[in-house]
């Protein structure tokens, strides 16, 4: 065993090669099963690119289903899950049904690669910068998505800007990470040289939660001096008494958190620019306490 409890997921090693393995279960988040399952397979597949591995030989599905649940919403975030698979070259392969109360939907994806290829939360250095490649906000966005038109005037906030919102966040969520972990592969091709020294994926503990990972196993000292977030998430995170200001706001499929050289912070993020977003957001210093801090002035980019 070469990663086990604590990081994105558990890493073994098998003669030359690794074998990633990662398991995550959802309530639904949204009223679309077909989206749902979408969402569902980007976050699961998340964990295994978290860990610098891009290949997932096959993922075996779990669903729960209440008895009164019609059988073509159960067809429907499966198929929504398997199209997501597809669409990063890979499969349901299997799985496990149960009759539950409330609706699951979820999933155990296998990873496989070579070990020089895997990143931890735990290799960050003084001086790398960190760089994050979605911007932050699906938990006020979501909760946006359960407010009805006739409340919307006290949330000053248009149907308009309702729809734009959630429609943003879904698009994130269903967004593969794949893409961002392939351009730091060709960055890396491309300077000849190794430019991440850890890796995880942002999502149930927010920004702060996951580098104060980070920091933990790396012994460093992390400082967030940016937050970026989908434009209106900030003045809704404050309505709904969510923590996304303070780093603390749950993201679903959230993006990957890279702490990078410094020296190689511009080779990244032209790749990355090329497929998904790359915000500078923070820096890494020798530690103290082992913990990430926002700092005093911290920036809010709305996107």
């Amino acid at each position: 065993m070469l990663v086990g409890l604590g990081d994105d997921a558990a890493v073994i090693k098998k003669g030359e090669i690794v074998i990633a393995k990662t398991v995550d279960v959802f309530t639904p988040i949204v009223d679309n099963p077909y989206i749902q399952g979408k969402i569902t397979a980007c976050n699961v597949l998340s964990d295994i690119y978290a860990m610098g591995l891009s290949e997932v030989i096959g993922v075996l599905a779990i669903v729960g289903i209440p008895e009164k649940l019609p059988l073509n919403m159960v067809k429907e975030m499966l198929k929504g899950f398997q199209d997501f698979c597809r669409e990063d070259g890979t499969s349901i392969i299997g799985g496990h049904t149960i009759l539950n109360p409330w609706p699951l939907i979820g999933g155990a994806a296998t990873g496989v690669g070579k070990e020089e290829e895997v990143l931890t939360k735990g290799g960050a250095k003084e001086g790398d910068v960190l760089i994050l490649t979605k911007p932050l906000g699906t938990q006020p966005a979501m909760a946006l998505s359960r407010v009805p038109e006739e409340f919307l005037e006290f949330l000053n906030i248009s149907k308009e800007e309702k729809e734009e919102i959630i429609n943003k966040a879904i698009k994130l969520m269903t967004t593969s990470n794949k893409k961002a972990l392939l351009a730091l592969r060709k960055a890396e091709k491309k300077v000849g040289d190794k430019i991440a020294n850890a890796l995880t994926d942002v999502t149930g503990f927010g920004i702060l939660g996951h580098s104060n990972d980070i920091a933990k196993f790396s012994k460093v000292d992390i400082i967030i001096d940016t937050l970026p977030c989908i434009k209106g998430t900030p003045k809704l995170s404050k309505e709904f008494g969510h923590a996304l200001l303070e780093g603390y706001a749950a993201e679903t499929a959230g993006g990957l958190l890279i702490s990078a050289k410094r020296e190689y912070k511009d080779d990244l993020i032209n790749e990355l620019e090329k497929v998904a977003y790359a915000f500078e957001v923070g820096y890494v210093k020798k530690g103290k306490e082992f913990k990430a801090k926002l700092s005093k002035d911290v920036k809010i980019i709305e996107v």
